[in-house]
């Protein structure tokens, strides 16, 4: 096994902090692959020569910003850091992706028509009892299962029922077939827990906590147009603010 040789002058890096920076760079450059597991602690004293607290902050430090997990009698598995989202933006999930350039795919389409309830006539400002556009998308990053996505729009839109239609931005083919532009949202987010179908879909046990973000979408006149209830999986998901004072 090459050994690897730290930088101890006074004034450079902690040690634990190198490691953690080639361990991370290894994982960016896929010498450890997702859900591949690094090397032991014990092999990881022996490449870089020093005692086992320092190889345990270095992980612990990858372990806080996402990188990998440890897993009890497996050994530290490579995973990928949160996805974070600012909360400052008017942005659905698709833009979001886009915009920070990350890679997804909406791994399966549900479109149908159902009967809106009292939560999402509520919302949508109708009578309980219309038709409502039910749309029903789980997304994946990576391979994996990150969100369960389910929007329900007024059926009065004449929107399209072509699974395929829905398989790009909802917000952009409101635009561009409707003439509608989201301009603001009220929004909720709290704990939610995984039940049938969630649980299957985004591939964790039942009750796991997952986020739950509930969404009205309101368009350039201030008219509701869609309400969204969003399962995100905790462990890949974060949501970010910015403050300013007035």
């Amino acid at each position: 096994m090459e050994k690897i040789k730290l930088n101890q002058d006074a004034g450079s890096m902690p040690l634990y902090s190198q490691i953690k920076q080639i361990i991370l760079n290894d994982i960016k450059n896929g010498v450890y692959r997702l859900n591949e597991t690094i090397p032991t602690e014990k092999q990881l004293q022996e490449i870089f020569g020093v005692s086992r607290m320092t190889i345990r902050l270095a992980i612990d430090a990858l372990v806080a910003e996402g990188y990998v997990v440890k897993e009890r009698s497996k050994g530290t598995r490579v995973i990928y850091p949160k996805i974070t989202e600012s909360l400052n933006e008017v942005t659905n999930f698709s833009q979001e992706m886009r915009n920070k350039g990350i890679q997804y795919n909406i791994h399966s389409v549900e479109v149908t028509i159902v009967k809106a309830g009292e939560d999402i006539a509520n919302a949508l400002q109708i009578e309980e009892g219309v038709n409502v556009l039910r749309l029903h998308r789980v997304y994946y990053v990576n391979q994996e299962p990150l969100c369960s996505i389910t929007s329900y729009l007024p059926a009065a839109l004449n929107l399209s029922v072509d699974e395929n239609v829905y398989r790009s931005s909802l917000y952009e083919y409101l635009e561009r077939e409707k003439g509608i532009r989201i301009t603001s949202v009220y929004e909720d987010i709290e704990v939610g827990y995984a039940h049938a179908p969630i649980s299957s879909e985004l591939q964790v046990a039942e009750h796991t906590a997952l986020l739950l973000r509930t969404r009205t979408s309101l368009d350039q006149s201030g008219k509701p147009v869609e309400y969204v209830r969003s399962y995100y999986r905790a462990e890949k998901y974060k949501y970010s603010l910015t403050f300013g004072k007035a």
